[in-house]
């Protein structure tokens, strides 16, 4: 790749492969620029000039593309007119006059290479012009005759979160520089002539050469049913600043068709990611679908990570595609090429006009446009990253000791605070081109809501959805959830993207104040900028309700909220999560949905005595959820049969398993959310934390169900005669393993019941006395409560008999008839 800098102004003819950003230039009307691309032929490069003139607010007014062989042989001299037919189209945007010339008689330039020079020219003139590269483009699309491409480039670009980073206070700092880049085709239609034809030879009316397209639209590609079809690409790149290596670290690629509201946007399969991320890159490649794409185990997901091909788990592999859609998925990477290169330039300020982007051209024009204190600093940020885990190890270790702990607070709590962030301006709330939210981007958000579970914790009894006023009781006193519905007064409606943003990850206000931990910004720190982005996506397009909860007032010194700054010093970690590239992508998706939007260790991790989640060992081995017990997901040994990883995908899927028992208490809202998810997100769920105890083959697992479920002999429950009297009253019905009814929903059998294998006796005796009102799904069906029928010394008994008889093993339990006044009061 050539990689010599240019040196003339204002965009006149001669622009070189690689282009050192001028960040004090003005923009000129005028622009020309020449990009190279390889062929076949070795002694023959195509070169591909664009020229554009344009008006003050950034409209192209003339749009001139010319592509020809820099070095061509006699036989590709031959007249351009009459090898039209099988010139490619090279625009898909309007302009007031345009002219496309191809003299490539033998197709040696291949189409992807005329998309290499359209975008990349179009990211140069947004950056010339200050604009926003996405921006501008939906700028050339007309709002009407052009809503379905414009609608694709909404959906990728907000799956995207193009232009939504709102950074980190915690985030490491990094020796590689990083960038994004964005393109996008829309290649000829298959019908109504060539792109040659349809561009003529020399300039013509705007309305005039857009009809001659098709009908006035934006060029585009179809599907085999005929309909109209584009395609978008971001892609996210890592440049190291003194070897050139560049690492792409995530693609975001999407086909789409149709008009807003009823638009689909189809992934591409990751092999097709890889082969042409590899080819252009010129190094071998692994991509795989994304840790938050729902529904990654699709042939083809919108978002893929990539890693080298040394570092890839062992994955299957897509099978062979017919060859009407591999034809399909490969046009739609035509954008790929350009999309990187904008991407570098966004990383490091240097155009780079002509593929493959290898390191040793990377490396020699970041040399020549980048000073050498630059390196310098680079090294003394990576000396610090290096340092950071060490430093956080202290942390937690000062975290230990209450009187330092108190000290770090004190101080937090005398430093100045974070700073407000203003409201969101009037029509600031929107898509990529100002807009309503693309409907993909709101049923994004919409499933991270059910996974977050915002609902369960934002409505208060008999209130309105998200309007808050629910009361947590904590340690610490009683914490009232907020409303994050839109009303600009008593809700989020006021709240920028930023400002949500900052809230998730650092439990900071938009006022600047700071939020209790009992709102698990600590898990939702991992999640992604996609996915936050769609989060505030669907809460701002719900239903405003001006509501204002009950204020939180814990006593001093916990109201000083200030304190909290220094239990974030301490505890809390707000980078995001890492996929792990030696785990498989249903794995690694687990993984980011239990510890980021699930939040599944606020209540299944115990907690030390600041509240904070304990790490190590103790992660998911076990903790206290509204007074339930949260059993461990570690190999528990409370519970009677081992997990399976098909039991527990039936579990959270059903609210059920025929192995284990039902889900009640603060699971049941869990289960029902989860049951609304994707099938696929959860099983990785399911993947995830089964891979965290030792693998149980199906067979033992239901040889120890079987045992189990018969109970001890009688002889073992001698003595227990009031609570057997009981049981076979109240429960056995329906909890017997020989008999039952079948249409009260299902019949979990005690033996196999982890309430009744557990240390405590609390989540039994609270099942006791409650019931289940709310099934997590409709097909449980209701269990009635006990209580008003039993006083405290019948239900003790009743607890003991099931105890000696379902859990022979463990010991008796003590206390129970207090156990069951304190329960009974808590109640209410």
């Amino acid at each position: 790749m050539n990689s010599e800098p240019t040196t003339h102004a204002h965009g006149a003819p001669g622009g070189a492969d690689v282009d050192a950003a001028s960040p004090g230039g003005d923009a000129s009307r005028y622009r020309h620029v020449q990009y190279r691309w390889p062929t076949d032929d070795p002694d023959a490069r195509a070169a591909l000039d664009v020229e554009t003139r344009t008006a003050y607010d950034g409209r192209m007014t003339t749009w001139r593309y010319r592509a020809q062989l820099d070095r061509p042989s006699d036989e590709l001299r031959a007249p351009v007119a009459a090898h039209r037919a099988a010139a490619p189209a090279t625009f898909v945007y309007r302009h007031a006059h345009a002219s496309v010339e191809i003299e490539d008689a033998g197709r040696a330039i291949p189409p992807h290479a005329h998309v290499f020079a359209r975008e990349s020219f179009i990211d140069e003139l947004a950056g010339d012009m200050g604009r926003d590269p996405v921006a501008l483009r939906l700028q050339h699309l007309d709002p009407r005759d052009d809503a379905g491409p414009r609608e694709v480039i909404r959906m990728v670009a907000e799956r995207a979160a193009w232009g939504a980073s709102a950074g980190s206070a915690n985030e490491r700092p990094s020796s590689r520089l990083r960038g994004r880049g964005f393109a996008f085709d829309g290649a000829v239609a298959a019908m109504g002539g060539s792109g040659a034809e349809r561009a003529g030879a020399g300039n013509g009316d705007a309305h005039a050469f857009a009809a001659t397209v098709d009908g006035g639209a934006a060029g585009k590609s179809e599907t085999t049913d005929g309909q109209a079809s584009w395609t978008a690409w971001v892609v996210d790149v890592d440049v190291d600043r003194s070897t050139g290596d560049v690492a792409v670290r995530r693609v975001v690629a999407g086909q789409g068709s149709g008009q807003p509201g009823s638009a689909t946007l189809t992934g591409l399969p990751a092999s097709q990611i890889e082969a042409t991320i590899s080819r252009v890159m010129g190094a071998r490649l692994s991509a795989r679908p994304a840790h938050d794409e729902a529904d990654g185990h699709a042939r083809a997901a919108v978002s893929h990570e990539l890693v080298a091909m040394r570092d890839v788990a062992a994955d299957a592999r897509p099978l062979a595609l017919p060859a009407w859609d591999a034809q399909r998925i490969d046009e739609a990477a035509a954008p790929a090429a350009a999309a990187i290169a904008n991407a570098l330039y966004d990383a490091t300020g240097v155009r780079f006009r002509a593929p493959p982007f290898d390191a040793e051209s990377i490396r020699a024009a970041l040399m020549r446009a980048i000073p050498v204190d630059t390196h310098e600093r680079a090294s003394s940020k990576s000396a610090m990253r290096s340092a950071m885990p060490r430093w956080r190890r202290w942390r937690r270790w000062l975290g230990g000791g209450g009187m330092v702990g108190g000290l770090i607070g004190l101080a937090c709590a005398l430093l100045p605070g974070p700073a407000p962030i203003a409201p969101v301006a009037a029509g600031g709330v929107g898509g990529a081109d100002g807009v309503m939210w693309s409907a993909a981007t709101l049923e994004r958000g919409r499933q991270i809501a059910l996974a977050g579970d915002c609902a369960v914790c934002h409505t208060a009894p008999g209130g309105r959805v998200n309007a808050g006023g629910l009361a947590l009781d904590t340690p610490f006193g009683t914490i009232y959830t907020t409303n994050i519905t839109p009303d600009p007064e008593t809700g989020i409606g006021a709240w920028t993207y930023s400002a949500f943003a900052r809230a998730m990850r650092e439990g900071i206000a938009r006022d600047g104040t700071h939020l209790y931990p009992a709102f698990p910004y600590t898990a939702f720190a991992r999640m992604s900028e996609a996915d936050l982005l769609a989060l505030y996506a669907y809460l701002m397009s719900q239903p405003a309700v001006k509501h204002t909860p009950p204020k939180t007032k814990l006593p001093f010194p916990l109201d000083q909220r200030r304190l909290v700054a220094g239990w974030n010093w301490l505890f809390h970690d707000a980078r995001p999560f890492a996929p792990a590239p030696d785990r498989s992508a249903m794995w690694n998706r687990g993984k980011y949905l239990v510890d980021g939007a699930g939040h599944c260790g606020a209540c299944h991790t115990p907690r030390n005595v600041l509240g904070a989640e304990k790490g190590g060992l103790a992660y998911l081995s076990g903790g206290v959820a509204e007074g339930w017990t949260a059993p461990s997901l570690v190999a528990s040994k409370a519970s009677p049969v081992p997990w399976t990883e098909d039991a527990l995908y039936d579990y959270l899927r059903t609210g059920f398993s025929a192995q284990h028992g039902v889900a009640a208490g603060p699971m049941a809202p869990v289960v029902a959310g989860l049951a609304a998810l994707p099938e696929s997100d959860v099983r990785a769920i399911a993947h995830y934390v089964a891979s965290l105890s030792p693998h149980v083959d199906a067979m033992t697992a239901a040889a120890a169900a079987a045992r189990q479920a018969r109970g001890a002999e009688a002889a073992a429950t001698l003595g227990f005669e009031n609570g057997r009297r009981a049981f076979g009253a109240a429960c056995a019905v329906c909890h017997e393993e020989s008999g039952g009814v079948g249409h009260f929903g299902v019949r979990p059998l005690m033996g196999l019941n982890t309430s009744v294998s557990q240390d405590a006796p609390d989540n039994l005796l609270r099942v006791l006395h409650n019931g289940i009102d709310h099934p997590a799904t409709a097909g449980l069906g209701y269990m009635p409560g006990f209580g008003d029928a039993f006083d405290d010394r019948q239900m003790a008994e009743l607890a003991a008999y099931i105890r000696a008889r379902y859990a022979p093993g463990q010991p008796a339990w003590r206390d129970l008839e207090a156990a069951s006044a304190r329960i009974r009061r808590e109640h209410g």
